[in-house]
């Protein structure tokens, strides 16, 4: 069943993928250079949006292992 599920996963991201890789044709694409805050806010913020992510899964983890910490010296 884990097999399975595996296998789905992988053909579902390997699919979306290629289909996303086909949206890219270069004609008429809004972030060519001329004003990329224009269309494209998420693209020039990447970074910074992985950052965040980090930060933020650091401190769920780290507030998850205090509670468990907690709860077993009861």
């Amino acid at each position: 069943m884990r097999l399975k599920i595996f296998l789905g996963t992988l053909l579902l991201f390997v699919l979306n993928t290629a289909v996303l890789f086909a949206q890219g044709s270069g004609i008429g694409e809004p972030c060519e250079g001329n004003d990329p805050d224009s269309q494209c806010p998420l693209d020039n913020w990447v970074i910074i949006l992985a950052v965040v992510a980090v930060v933020f899964a650091t401190w769920h983890l780290y507030r998850k292992r205090n509670a468990q910490k907690t709860a077993l010296s009861r």
